[in-house]
């Protein structure tokens, strides 16, 4: 086990943990935003926000391939809404977000398939395998939207610059395991365009700033405390890498069904 954790892999850990998790530290700003302004519609989101966190935890202990699935999915969905939302342009959505989200998480899955479902079985169980041989569904899917993705490019011209990253983002995914690859899009891609496009209209929309960084702080403190006692728990009785495994993907997939249903959901149809 000790073997698996590699100083690839320890700074794949260290970039999710401690720049890829937090992004969602946000969404307090985000809330605000968009109409829980008071303390009492404030508590409320968090209320929700924080029963949907725990849901999703029991729901992967007693249904992990269900979960898995379902986090795969809302991971397309989410990757791909802000990818599009980066370019600037009210066509093409559905397509231009199919197309980003299926290249990320199907071609590091692709390029590093056994890596894959061996991350998978530690967040699951060995069932998880008897879906391996139909992969090349979601394989085939995915080229196709990437020529549709390279057609559409000759009609509109931002969509040219995608094609390079697309390219680029193929190249780290070819040169690196699962886990780095998914760390560099997941910090250096996805949380500098969510930022972006976040702190824009924070800036412009919102008066008390101080309440933005203060809510933002305190959620970075709690998701990195909190990731670190839940990793000392369960490190007593599994293996280091499979503990951070567990942390970092199950506890993602905890924070991006209430963060995807603020952002995807009642962010973007007030700022698009």
């Amino acid at each position: 086990m000790i073997a698996e954790l590699t100083l690839y892999n320890i700074v794949a850990f260290l970039l999710i943990f401690f720049i890829g998790l937090p992004h969602g530290s946000f969404d307090g700003a985000v809330a605000s935003l968009v109409g829980f302004r008071n303390r009492f519609q404030f508590a409320q989101f968090l209320l929700y926000y924080i029963l949907l966190f725990i849901l999703v935890i029991f729901f992967w202990i007693y249904f992990p391939i269900i979960s898995l699935t379902i986090f795969l999915i809302m991971t397309i969905f989410h990757f791909g809404l802000c990818d599009w939302t980066n370019f600037g342009i009210s066509k093409y959505k559905y397509s231009v977000s199919f197309t980003y989200g299926m290249t990320i998480i199907f071609g590091i899955i692709f390029f590093n398939e056994n890596q894959a479902f061996k991350i998978f079985e530690y967040l699951t169980n060995e069932k998880i395998y008897n879906f391996q041989n139909y992969f090349f569904i979601p394989y085939c899917l995915t080229i196709l939207s990437l020529i549709y993705f390279f057609y559409l490019s000759f009609f509109e011209k931002k969509l040219q610059k995608g094609i390079i990253e697309i390219v680029f983002l193929l190249l780290v995914f070819f040169l690196f395991d699962p886990l780095l690859s998914f760390a560099i899009y997941f910090c250096f891609f996805h949380t500098y365009k969510h930022l972006k496009h976040l702190i824009k209209n924070i800036y412009i929309n919102l008066p008390n700033k101080k309440f933005v960084i203060f809510s933002t702080v305190i959620f970075t403190i709690i998701s990195w405390f909190g990731g670190l006692a839940i990793l000392y728990i369960l490190v007593q009785n599994i293996s280091l890498y499979e503990s951070m495994l567990k942390v970092v993907f199950i506890g993602l997939a905890a924070l991006t069904l209430p963060h995807m249903l603020l952002v995807d959901i009642v962010y973007r149809r007030k700022f698009k």
